[in-house]
């Protein structure tokens, strides 16, 4: 996955591949006026699930490059933007279809559970493989 420099930085993870970080400031543009659903990876950098669900985001994300993006946010750097959308424990996933969120999920999850609950909540607008 290529990242512009409008991101703050990318989060590696182990085994390859990257999931672009965004802040509150790019949020708008990037997460809001998406014409394509968005997941939102709300973390903490210090947070073991978070960790764990990264290479499980990192799949999601190279098989649903033309239907999803996905990105994370810092719920620790910026709490009060986090709070926004009733995020109070990390890992926790908010999906945006046409502006705004449309499902939220905490914790980890594995593939192919977290694949089912993305096309649970955007059907019939995406068929998610």
């Amino acid at each position: 996955m290529t990242c512009r420099r409008f991101y703050t930085h990318e989060v590696s993870i182990k085994g390859g591949g990257m999931i672009p970080q965004i802040t509150a400031a790019q949020f708008a543009e990037q997460v809001t006026a998406s014409k394509i659903p968005v997941l939102v990876d709300f973390f903490s950098d210090h947070c073991h699930f978070c960790q764990e669900l990264l290479p499980v985001l990192a799949d999601v994300a190279t098989e649903q490059t033309e239907s999803l993006r996905i990105f994370k946010f810092d719920a620790g750097a910026e709490p009060e933007f986090a709070a926004r959308f009733g995020i109070r424990a990390v890992p926790n996933l908010v999906l945006f279809q046409n502006g705004g969120p449309v499902g939220q999920r905490s914790g980890f999850s594995p593939k192919r559970d977290l694949l089912a609950w993305i096309g649970s909540a955007l059907r019939p607008s995406i068929a998610v493989r």
